[in-house]
């Protein structure tokens, strides 16, 4: 499992604020769906991805999605590789690791630092 130790960079301007559906923990890729509220992209849904929690919190409370930011992760990356949000059940943060499944956000610019951004095409689907 791969676990986010921390979104070191991100502009506050390219973030967005919507209740949380579920609990969701720090780095994990999220999308807003038609309720407006902010699931964690999973084995459920994992073509769509609309940013990543900042912070964890619990299902009723305000998250911020960042939608382009820089992260440290707790397992190695390959360094130059494409990270994928993954279909991993409960959710996760975006990982090279995770290439099987998922949507392509961005890439592994160190061996445990991510690079990653939301795809504006395709169209977003919540």
């Amino acid at each position: 499992m791969v676990t986010c130790e921390g979104i070191t960079m991100y502009d506050p301007r390219h973030s967005i604020k919507a209740v949380a559906a579920e609990a969701l923990t720090e780095g994990e890729s999220v999308f807003v769906s038609s309720d407006g509220l902010a699931y964690a992209v999973d084995n459920g849904k994992s073509t769509v991805c609309h940013g990543w929690a900042l912070t964890s919190v619990a299902a009723g409370i305000m998250v911020t999605i960042v939608t382009y930011c820089r992260m440290k992760l707790d397992t190695a990356q390959t360094i130059g590789a494409r990270v994928y949000t993954g279909a991993v059940s409960g959710g996760s943060p975006p990982s090279t690791t995770l290439s099987a499944a998922g949507t392509i956000v961005g890439w592994a610019v160190a061996a445990y630092d991510i690079v990653v951004g939301v795809t504006y095409v395709p169209a977003a689907d919540g």
